[in-house]
């Protein structure tokens, strides 16, 4: 193996000080091996040092888990930003891509519907929210990510997954993206974050370590040489930094 890949690995993650509320998170909503755990601190990181104005964007939330993280975040630093986000909630196995599993059913399943299973990680994700941040919910869409921002550049007003109405339209001073971690879609989602994006403000990009194979981790290379934006910090993943 290549001995920077090696160092990479073992690079020491950076921790925030420990937070009772966060201990107890990861074991309350689903999706705790979905959140890495160097992801909380360039979080913490980004939500303190963002722009005063702008929405926190959420690519990706599942069950729950960076959604609730990131408005006990903004509560512990006082800050007044709004979140909205969506997720297409569509389950991809660890083998469609290699057309092994039937499309119906989940990993390794024949009982277990793959429409069901989502719909269950899609209510556990309201059900969370109304139990850990009920005086702030999210303004969550099931929805694309690609047809979410064609929302926002019309200015359509869209329902969340609160039943409530909301007109998609101003800037963003944070995203965390964790969508479709595809080469394609990570360019899409960063390149439509961008375009909203204030300056000073970030972008995290789960799953996009030196080490890893996903194409996310490929997109790091674009943003290099992106004279727009700098990497603040990698932990493993990349926390970058509009800054013209």
């Amino acid at each position: 193996m290549n001995i920077k890949k090696v160092l990479n690995k073992l690079k020491k993650i950076k921790t925030i000080p420990n937070d009772d509320f966060i201990n107890r998170l990861k074991c309350s909503v689903i999706g705790e091996g979905m959140l890495h755990e160097g992801n909380i601190f360039l979080i913490n990181e980004a939500i303190k040092n963002m722009p005063s104005n702008g929405y926190v964007v959420e690519i990706g939330t599942y069950g729950g888990l960076s959604t609730n993280l990131i408005l006990h975040l903004l509560k512990k630093h006082n800050k007044p930003h709004t979140i909205v986000g969506c997720d297409a909630w569509r389950y991809e196995g660890y083998n469609d891509k290699k057309n092994v599993t039937n499309s119906l059913y989940i990993d390794g399943r024949n009982d277990i519907q793959r429409n069901n299973y989502m719909q269950y990680i899609k209510k556990a994700y309201i059900e969370s929210l109304k139990l850990l941040s009920p005086n702030r919910l999210p303004h969550t869409c099931h929805l694309k990510s690609d047809d979410f921002f064609n929302n926002w550049n019309n200015q359509n007003k869209v329902t969340d997954v609160f039943e409530r109405c909301l007109e998609l339209k101003g800037k963003i001073s944070f995203c965390y993206i964790d969508g479709d971690h595809s080469y394609e879609q990570t360019k899409n989602d960063f390149d439509n974050v961008n375009k909203l994006l204030l300056k000073n403000g970030y972008v995290l990009i789960d799953d996009s370590a030196k080490h890893m194979k996903f194409g996310s981790a490929k997109f790091i290379n674009d943003i290099k040489k992106n004279n727009n934006f700098k990497i603040v910090d990698y932990n493993p993943n990349f926390l970058v930094q509009k800054i013209n």
